[in-house]
């Protein structure tokens, strides 16, 4: 599911700690997050036309009878070059505003770090749901949207990589925590190391949830990603349907017809396939044969100085295995995108009429 992260140390005078406490830094992280989401998507070049909805649609999925279909009508598909290591796309590069032939994949990283932690827990009835941080990447890292240029980006609660155990991504609890990609820092908070890495390469935008009046509010990554895939008329991976945000004045729609219409036409679903072909026998046995032995709970942490659990019991005495900590040699995990129901009957519309474009969003 995902290798061992590289450890960096972020000591509690760090501006990553200092920003988990509310402390002076704070400001300073709030700017690095808008110039994290321009550094990944704003790029030098001359904008070009932009690709239709339904060529877009279609290479978001692969689907290889559309692009075929509308290459006649000069919609071509620009695809990386094998040899293109980076997953930028080949040839000149276009900014992310309306009109533009790029496209952009916004990761709604909060839903898509539970709706792994759902699959895990319905596959193998457990008992607990841990956010998990490689579902993030895997759908940063998705190779298809990479080989055919498209752009990743990730926008994620801030506790869900810097905060308190029960809300960091691996976290969960004092019993489930996940060493491997999780440090601790001190009084109480800790930091997911496989997400501030990818917010340290840009490839992630940290969402503050405090609010300016104090009380905070849930909804801000939500509103933070509908505004910024209009900005960008970007893709959304997510499959929360956004039904109870349409009456914000705030985001950038004339109104909540218009954000529906938004969401409709740009949200995509996503699944992740756990361990396909391999029955229970069969993982039980690949877990012998790993030696894997998992580092969860707070007694792996020397540093850690809050009140002390029993260490989880782990073998034949354990209650399950701790399958949110396993590496993908022992729990093969592969994320997908899903269209939507509109989106596969858009396609059957599309190849027999080829309408390819729709109304503007205003």
């Amino acid at each position: 599911m995902h290798s061992r992260a590289t450890t960096s140390h972020f000591s509690a005078a760090s501006p990553t700690f200092a920003a988990s406490r509310g402390v002076s830094s704070a400001p300073q992280r709030s700017r690095r997050g808008r110039e994290t989401w321009t550094r990944a998507f704003d790029s030098p070049g001359e904008a070009r036309e932009r690709r239709p909805w339904a060529v877009s649609l279609a290479r978001v999925f692969e689907w290889e009878d559309v692009l075929e279909a509308s290459s006649g009508d000069g919609y071509d598909d620009e695809s990386t070059s094998d040899d293109d290591e980076t997953g930028e796309r080949t040839g000149k590069a276009s900014a992310p505003t309306r009109g533009t032939s790029d496209e952009f994949v916004i990761v709604d990283g909060a839903n898509v770090a539970w709706g792994l932690a759902q699959k895990l827990k319905s596959r193998f009835q457990a008992k607990t749901r841990v956010p998990m941080s490689a579902a993030v990447v895997m759908a940063l890292d998705y190779e298809p949207w990479l080989r055919r240029g498209l752009k990743t980006h990730a926008f994620i609660p801030r506790e869900y990589v810097v905060g308190y155990v029960n809300s960091v991504c691996d976290g969960g609890g004092l019993g489930t925590v996940n060493a491997d990609v999780v440090e601790y820092l001190g009084k109480g908070v800790w930091c997911n190391r496989r997400l501030m890495d990818e917010v340290e390469k840009g490839r992630i935008t940290l969402v503050s949830r405090a609010g300016d009046d104090g009380r905070g509010s849930r909804k801000a990554d939500d509103l933070t990603i509908l505004r910024r895939a209009k900005e960008a008329d970007a893709w959304i991976c997510s499959n929360d349907k956004f039904r109870d945000h349409r009456r914000e004045r705030d985001i950038g729609f004339s109104g909540g017809k218009a954000m529906k219409e938004f969401a409709r036409l740009r949200r995509i679903d996503h699944n992740f396939v756990v361990a396909p072909g391999l029955d229970d026998v069969t993982l039980d046995a690949m877990l012998e044969a790993s030696e894997w032995n998992p580092r969860v709970g707070s007694h792996h942490f020397d540093a850690y100085d809050g009140p002390r659990r029993a260490p989880p019991r782990v073998g034949a005495d354990a209650v399950s295995p701790p399958y949110h900590a396993m590496p993908h040699a022992v729990l093969p995990i592969y994320f997908e995108p899903l269209p939507t129901d509109s989106m596969k009957t858009a396609r059957k519309t599309f190849l027999e009429r080829k309408d390819w474009e729709l109304p503007r969003i205003k």
